[in-house]
């Protein structure tokens, strides 16, 4: 099994931009959103596949127009990791490991992040500047509503009641914990581009966590992603997600708010994953992790 290690490590800063506008994107809009989030960089790389790679300087990364931010001293790694338990395989050397298409036309300096680059097409594709990078309003909604177990009960924990997260056209392993501090999570996950039928719909494979009950919680997701509304094609891409208020006024994927800073110049969020697995050929994984 082939791995690609990622390593996420969110820094999440409450953010309190608001992303309620709704209303078609005008020029003006445009430009200065791209203005805003696609930042001057040292270093350019042109992909293969089309995408625009900008190695920009780690302390003028989007995250910094937030004035929360101001002298924020960024944490380089986590405070706690968990640790991997690796198998050898007689076959291990033989095996390809799963990279960033970009990552074959260059490299980011130390001292930057790789960013992949926001273009006009990508916001048009929204219904609103104000909208991009954000879940669908139906997704949100689906996240936030709960259901009963089959047997029209809800799980028990020290004799209270709790109600598990909606699961609507998706398949989940849920952990559900009380009482108890996690540092993280770490998963190996299976690397696919499964079809999408309709431009506005999209698939994940993910690590997902999420603290709180019903629609007051807050969570972090990453993994690999095909969403053609938010990158233009129906790639697997890696991407990352987050939200501090139940997606009401915070969150986006990737870069593309205000309350996420990146560390790596290595791995860009949105970057196409290559190669994929293949029915009864090989199978390729990524090694996500997330950590607190």
């Amino acid at each position: 099994m082939a791995k690609f290690i990622f390593r996420v490590f969110l820094a999440v800063i409450l953010s309190y931009l608001s992303n309620s506008v709704n209303g078609k994107a005008n020029f003006k809009d445009v430009e200065e959103k791209l203005k805003q989030l696609n930042k001057p960089a040292v270093k350019i790389i042109q992909s293969e596949d089309g995408d625009i790679i900008d190695c920009v300087e780690i302390y003028k990364q989007p995250a910094f127009d937030h004035p929360a931010l101001r002298n924020h001293v960024i944490q380089m790694k986590p405070s706690f990791d968990l640790k991997e338990v690796k198998i050898n395989s007689k076959n291990e050397s033989s095996k390809v490991a799963v990279f960033q298409t970009w990552q074959k036309s260059g490299s980011c300096p130390e001292g930057t992040v790789s960013i992949r680059r926001i273009r006009r097409e990508d916001l048009l594709r929204a219904n609103s500047v104000q909208q991009f990078g954000r879940k669908p309003q139906e997704v949100v909604l689906k996240s936030n509503t709960t259901i009963e177990h089959k047997d029209g009960q809800s799980p028990f924990f020290n004799n209270t009641k709790f109600t598990m997260p909606t699961i609507v056209n998706r398949s989940a392993a849920t952990l559900v914990t009380v009482g108890y501090n996690y540092i993280g999570a770490k998963a190996d996950i299976n690397v696919w581009t499964p079809n999408v039928e309709s431009e506005d719909e999209f698939t994940t494979a993910q690590i997902w966590l999420k603290a709180g009950p019903g629609d007051n919680f807050e969570s972090l997701e990453s993994g690999w992603m095909v969403n053609p509304q938010l990158y233009g094609d129906k790639k697997t891409r890696f991407f990352a997600h987050w939200t501090k208020d139940s997606y009401k006024t915070t969150g986006c994927f990737d870069l593309h708010c205000s309350g996420f800073v990146q560390t790596s110049s290595k791995v860009a969020f949105g970057g196409a994953l290559e190669p994929v697995s293949t029915e009864f050929g090989q199978q390729y994984y990524i090694n996500v992790g997330i950590f607190m």
